[in-house]
């Protein structure tokens, strides 16, 4: 049992018989082990078709919003338990015309988010009112947009069905920049949290780029071998995800695989997660999906700042892979959605990861293992080395 595990764990290092860092990451990944169907709380069925886009608000990890091809967005309250129904909403038909693929809260401030559709549309709205304060037409389908983290400019950086990523200014209400990214369509872009002015994007041609917004040229470098005209996937790339230090960027494609890579040396991918079930076909670069995935990564917040855990939604399964972002290893696998799953997104310092689905469904997830007084005091003194140990 898991719990036999922790328990066993933490023991060892009290005894002096595993390093620190050793009973640390095993720990975090024992407790990661324990995820399982929320007992306290579940989602009310707010949509009526395929989800392809959740946010968690950054302010308070209280808020969350979630939408997709019915072209509603709902707003649900996390803090309320038992069944929990959208405390606002946007219907249907009354802002987007078409799918919605992405939204995302403001960074800063959860008074504010966006959404890309289908409809040509980048759209800025007032959560309070839920109403459209302002948009952006792109003249193209957008797949992905997002905006900084760091809240240090107001740029919103969205990937469409085009070659060109957009960078939309909220405070002229124009657009500020636009980079010529990809041979065709690029689905799929990402801020650096660290570094406010770092962007990667992704797209059908199976590149996978880095960018400096602020130098003229722009692009910075290619992930995978130029000498041998590799690129990061062969296909599409339709998830990008940068780990809370900046270091490592996440990729998914559709050649069912997720890489991650180092920014730092981005040659070739740290680890290589496979994504997809073992028959399933890669769907070549030629393809043009309109379907992006959302991955989710926990924080330093979580306190497990030696394993960061990487949860991958599998299209072609119908689970979610719970994965440790070090080694590749799937930790376990999350499966309670009836079709595809989406988009996932963790809620920092709460233990909860929230899914989507192509069955409507939005899954609420939750970690079993607590740690009672005891092994909580354990758990503390098996972080630090600062004492030497004669046993180790």
């Amino acid at each position: 049992m898991a719990g036999t595990s922790l328990n066993s764990i933490v023991r060892s290092r009290a005894q002096g018989l595993i390093l620190a860092d050793t009973s640390q990451h095993q720990i975090s990944r024992s407790v990661f082990a324990t995820l399982a169907l929320c007992e306290t709380k579940r989602l009310a069925r707010a949509h009526t078709a395929a989800i392809h886009s959740l946010s968690i608000d950054a302010v308070q990890h209280r808020y969350m919003l979630s939408t997709g091809t019915d072209t509603s967005i709902q707003l649900f309250d996390l803090e309320s338990t038992g069944q929990i129904n959208p405390t606002r909403c946007v219907l249907a038909g009354s802002g987007h015309t078409n799918t919605v693929t992405s939204v995302e809260w403001y960074s800063v401030d959860n008074g504010m988010f966006s959404t890309a559709s289908l409809d040509h549309t980048v759209k800025i709205w007032d959560a309070h009112a839920m109403t459209e304060a302002s948009q952006f037409d792109l003249e193209c389908r957008v797949f992905s947009q997002k905006m900084s983290p760091t809240g240090a400019h107001a740029l919103i950086a969205a990937g469409c069905e085009s070659p060109y990523i957009r960078l939309c200014d909220l405070r002229s209400g124009a657009f500020a920049q636009s980079l010529l990214a990809h041979e065709s369509a690029s689905m799929s872009v990402d801020w650096s949290p660290v570094d406010a002015y770092m962007l990667a994007s992704g797209g059908t041609d199976g590149r996978l780029q880095l960018w400096d917004i602020r130098q003229a040229g722009s692009h910075v470098c290619d992930f995978g071998n130029s000498e041998s005209n590799t690129c990061a996937h062969d296909g599409s790339i339709n998830g990008l995800l940068f780990t809370d230090d900046g270091q490592r960027l996440v990729s998914a494609g559709l050649d069912h695989c997720a890489r991650v890579w180092n920014t730092a040396s981005p040659q070739t991918p740290t680890v290589e997660i496979q994504t997809g079930a073992e028959n399933d076909k890669p769907r070549t670069s030629t393809t043009l999906s309109t379907k992006t995935v959302e991955m989710a990564l926990t924080t330093a917040t979580d306190g497990t700042t030696s394993t960061k855990v990487l949860f991958i939604p599998s299209t072609s399964t119908c689970e979610v892979l719970v994965v440790d972002v070090c080694t590749g290893e799937v930790i376990t696998r999350l499966d309670a959605h009836f079709a595809s799953v989406t988009c996932a997104a963790w809620r920092p310092s709460f233990g909860e990861l929230y899914t989507g689905g192509a069955d409507s469904n939005v899954v609420a997830w939750s970690m079993r293992e607590v740690l009672d007084s005891t092994q909580a005091a354990l758990r503390t003194n098996a972080w630090s080395d600062s004492e030497p140990d004669d046993n180790v």
